[in-house]
């Protein structure tokens, strides 16, 4: 086994900080609303950002209305057992809640606009086994052209249930997982990592899931996706460099933003860091910075992650 690469502290010091964080329901999707506004002014994808800012605060209405199905027995009894997610996102059986999160979504974000329209008439064109259809292809990562009207709302509605679920399991159950690379409750890839800033998690990085919002610790400079340490590299956006972050984008949120991109794998994941801009959060962030997406797929590097919010097209 190798050993993990300590870079910012003790081994003491990282052995005490959380290996996993569940998500915080109360908080997470309104202060995601919030972020989306602060980085639509001036942005070029503006109108877009602000779309989910309702998106993300329709979530925060809906997460609270339902109280979490229970998980299966078995699912819990695997995780404990064999150290398997308890809410592996390919297999859960989902309940028929989460369609009612999406009915509830749909009916906040409708008068936020013609692209908010165009994205609800597109679900509500959809009968159940076609919704529930498109959901798998997305958990899967194998969405149609055809399908990215409704991935954003059908994105939202998974990751406010799936969220709900992961808040209300026990978190001894998987703070042993040992598979770095997907989440350690969903086993779905996460959307970036964000390294924190203060307390017990100071400096240190952690994966964030791109569907229940799990949080776990990953040792730095390490590639997310294979766990290669030795070729991993960074790339960014410089505000006035050869290539420039939009002129809406401060110097502070440009330093906070990078790709960690490994020519093992060959594959990509961006990086925030809470120290440059405190306000960070990976799912807003992450969408606006598509223009570094753009720099790290012409250099050869595939995503390893997917943002639910965002249907990226086929090339």
């Amino acid at each position: 086994m190798a050993t993990p690469i300590i870079t910012d502290g003790t081994m003491e010091r990282v052995i005490s900080a959380p290996r996993v964080v569940l998500p915080d329901t109360v908080g997470l999707f309104a202060e995601r609303a919030s972020r989306f506004l602060q980085l639509a002014n001036g942005h070029p994808m503006a109108d877009y950002l602000k779309l989910m800012a309702a998106v993300s605060q329709a979530q925060h209405d809906v997460i609270g209305a339902r109280e979490a199905p229970v998980v299966p027995d078995e699912a819990l009894e695997r995780s404990r057992d064999y150290g398997m997610p308890p809410l592996t996102a390919l297999s859960h059986a989902r309940d028929p809640q989460w369609r009612d999160d999406l009915r509830d979504l749909l009916a906040q974000v409708e008068g936020h606009g013609v692209p908010a329209q165009a994205m609800v008439k597109a679900v509500r064109a959809l009968d159940d086994i076609s919704t529930e259809a498109l959901a798998d292809r997305l958990l899967a990562g194998s969405t149609l052209d055809t399908d990215a009207a409704a991935v954003p709302l059908v994105g939202a509605a998974l990751q406010t249930y799936f969220t709900r679920l992961a808040a209300s399991i026990n978190v001894d159950l998987v703070k042993n997982f040992d598979v770095h690379t997907v989440c350690p409750v969903c086993a779905m890839r996460p959307v970036a990592s964000v390294v924190r800033l203060g307390g017990e998690r100071n400096n240190l990085r952690y994966l964030c899931c791109s569907l229940c919002s799990c949080e776990w610790n990953m040792a730095r400079i390490k590639c997310s996706a294979c766990e290669d340490d030795k070729t991993v590299h960074y790339l960014s956006l410089q505000a006035g460099g050869d290539d420039s972050e939009p002129a809406s984008n401060t110097v502070g949120i440009a330093a906070a933003r990078r790709a960690e991109a490994c020519d093992e794998c060959k594959s990509y994941l961006k990086i925030f860091y809470q120290e440059k801009d405190p306000s960070v959060d990976p799912v807003a962030d992450d969408l606006a910075s598509l223009a570094l997406d753009v720099l790290v797929d012409e250099r050869g590097f595939g995503r390893s992650g997917p943002n639910l919010l965002f249907h990226p097209g086929s090339a």
